[in-house]
Formats: C-alpha cells, sequence, structure tokens
C-alpha cells in the first residue's frame, strides 16, 4: 500500500497515477512494483510487450490503459528515453516576440506591401523562418516599431515625470 509521503512526493512531482485500481499485473501485487508509480506503470507495460512479448491488446488490459496511450507512450520512449516517463510542461517554452531578422523580414514586406495584413506576414514568416507565431504577435510588433518617434518621446518625457513626481 502506498504511504502518505510517497503519494505527496508522486503527486509532487506529476507521477500519480490517476487509475492505480485498472493496473491488474500480476507484477503489481507484489511490495516492489507500485500501481500509483505512473512511470513504473509505463516502463512495465513497455517492458511486457518487447521483452514478455505479450500482445499490445493484452499489456494495455493489464496496465489499465489504452492502446492509443500505449503507442504514444512507446513512441516517446523510443525519441526520448526515460525522460519520456516523467511529465513536462506543454505548449511554448516563453513569449514569442517579433525581433531581428524577423522584424526586419516583417517591416520590408509591410513596406513593399502596406494593404498586407498580420495573418498573412505571419504565415510567411511561418514559410520563411519555420516559426509559428500568431496574427497578433504580428500586429502588436508592428505597431511597437511604426509608432512615431515624437509619440515615443513624449511617452519618455511622462514617465520620468511620473517617476520623479514625489520628488521635492
Amino acid at each position: 500500500m502506498i504511504t502518505p509521503a510517497k503519494r505527496k512526493a508522486l503527486l509532487a512531482s506529476g507521477t500519480l497515477n490517476p487509475h492505480p485500481e485498472a493496473v491488474r499485473s500480476e507484477l503489481f501485487h507484489t511490495d516492489f512494483f507500485d500501481p500509483y508509480d505512473f512511470a513504473q506503470v509505463k516502463y512495465e507495460m513497455l517492458r511486457a510487450h518487447s521483452v514478455d512479448e505479450d500482445g499490445v491488446a493484452e499489456v494495455c488490459r493489464q496496465f489499465g490503459l489504452s492502446r492509443e496511450s500505449f503507442y504514444q507512450i512507446q513512441q516517446a520512449f523510443q525519441e526520448l528515453g526515460f525522460s519520456s516517463f516523467l511529465p513536462r510542461k506543454r505548449g511554448r517554452k516563453g513569449p514569442v516576440k517579433l525581433k531581428g531578422e524577423v522584424l526586419e523580414f516583417v517591416l520590408a514586406q509591410k513596406k513593399e506591401n502596406p494593404a498586407i495584413d498580420p495573418g498573412n506576414l505571419a504565415a510567411l514568416i511561418q514559410e520563411r523562418y519555420g516559426i509559428a507565431i500568431h496574427r497578433t504577435t504580428v500586429l502588436r510588433g508592428l505597431k511597437k516599431k511604426l509608432r512615431s518617434p515624437r509619440k515615443e518621446l513624449a511617452r519618455s518625457i511622462r514617465r520620468a515625470r511620473r517617476s520623479h513626481a514625489g520628488d521635492l
């Protein structure tokens, strides 16, 4: 049986099996194997298929996962190894901003064709640089770069006044 400390550790690491009751494999009836440890369940499922040569449907039944999950876990393991058993954050790893060469490319395209919309510019960026970027990001980058120098000067003066407002 799982201890409260181990449950807390598995939960904190993101490896707590959401359905430990679905694991029916005989291996998990011993003290060594833990059906609450999802990384261990995944590994043993792949091992049962590739080493013990159990069929995919049987392995999925024993370990309480779908066939689709099995194939996803198998592919991730082939690509990433053991680290694929650990959870990782999904999605983008930070904000996307138009900078450098990409921004210069967008400005050149906009100069060439002033009527081009940000969605088409995003498609051109995807085609040329392989970067998936949303049209609103393109629009923000253009707005920031195309602001008039007078407005930027006035904005910086206002900021300076605000920062020194309490000084006498």
